[in-house]
């Protein structure tokens, strides 16, 4: 997606305002909602889910560009605690807009507040429960999403463009080959890896899209904290998708009836790796100390023995580490690829950026 450069209209507006590094498969999605009075007199600029202060350079360009200044962002929308969903904040406030307004829910609020976040710019969404109307005489309408996935999560919903901004749920991996910033049936396979490592429960998910169903009008574009931005047929179809996949706890407590499959999981990373690796690919699982008990290579060919899922996790550990994401990437997707085809849980594969080792001599 390195093509993706200038901010995106995803609806009257509201801007897609990330930044994408090519050959990623794991990004932050930064909007602003632009609300303007029918006189025209007033505006209100809200920045939804600010993004990583690693991202900060690129989305304040994109948000001066749009706006002239960024002294007119008047408001931050936080969707929950996470690193990359706000701790580009305090730059924000602190040098540019400190009249900005932060909304959050209270817990959340407890955790970023120690990001340097001035107390008397907060605003608790959780105060209301019918919307809120801004001074523009828009309505916005706070939609709690808690333990998706964190206990404080809230998402927004616009009813006039109809775009709900769901914050984790219904983010997922990308494709490094993925083209735009809309998504397609392509992007299933990232979403299902994403929500199976960090939903904590089905409950959840499910509470939350009964809370989704319930919007009146119901949404015409879901704009995720990751990945793509969902419209169309997709909305529905990922909507039932989710509320019936296992994830977290569900899928945790795993047995070995599924040997076979793993196996074959692991035949198609090994296969990608050595394209890639050539014979150092199974040299490094070899090394492995930690795979020696679930990783049996008596055969000449590595094979699973037991806790699949874990195995599967530290075989791409090994094989991706210290490699650019060219490399990386094909690898963890392909085990993406092959747990979803067999109906398995997505192995737990590290998603943020690779970092070399640094020997500390404490271990």
């Amino acid at each position: 997606m390195s093509e993706v450069i200038d901010s995106i209209e995803i609806a009257p507006g509201t801007f897609w305002v990330g930044k994408r590094e090519p050959e990623a498969i794991f990004f932050a999605n930064p909007y602003l909602r632009i609300f303007r009075s029918d006189d025209g007199g007033k505006q209100v600029s809200m920045l939804i889910d600010p993004g990583s202060s690693s991202d900060f350079a690129v989305v304040s360009a994109k948000l001066t560009a749009l706006l002239g200044s960024l002294k007119r962002v008047s408001a931050i929308f936080i969707n929950h605690q996470d690193p990359d969903v706000g701790t580009s904040a305090p730059a924000l406030i602190n040098r540019f807009a400190p009249k900005a307004t932060i909304l959050c829910s209270e817990a959340t609020w407890r955790l970023i507040v120690h990001l340097n976040l001035p107390r008397e710019n907060y605003v608790d969404v959780d105060r209301f429960k019918r919307g809120m109307r801004l001074a523009t005489g828009d309505v916005l309408m706070p939609v709690p999403s808690p333990f998706c996935h964190f206990r404080g999560a809230v998402m927004l919903y616009d009813p006039s463009t109809r775009v709900l901004f769901s914050g984790d749920l219904f983010g997922g991996l990308t494709d490094a080959s993925a083209s735009g910033i809309w998504a397609d049936e392509s992007d299933w396979r990232g979403m299902r890896a994403f929500h199976q490592l960090y939903m904590p429960a089905n409950q959840a998910v499910r509470a939350t899209i009964e809370r989704i169903r319930a919007l009146d009008p119901f949404p015409e574009i879901i704009a995720p904290q990751h990945g793509r931005v969902i419209r169309g047929p997709l909305l529905q179809e990922f909507m039932e998708r989710l509320e019936q996949l296992p994830v977290g706890l569900d899928i945790i407590d795993e047995g070995d009836d599924s040997l076979d499959a793993w196996n074959h999981v692991l035949t198609r990373v090994l296969e990608t790796a050595r394209m890639l690796l050539g014979p150092h690919a199974e040299i490094r699982l070899a090394d492995a100390r930690e795979l020696e008990d679930s990783l049996d290579f008596g055969s000449g060919t590595p094979r699973v023995t037991h806790i699949g899922r874990w195995t599967i996790g530290k075989v791409i550990e090994h094989l991706s580490r210290g490699e650019p994401a060219e490399i990386a990437n094909p690898i963890k997707f392909e085990a993406i690829a092959a747990s979803e085809e067999l109906g398995l849980p997505a192995p737990d594969i590290g998603i943020e950026a690779e970092s070399e080792e640094v020997d500390t001599g404490l271990f």
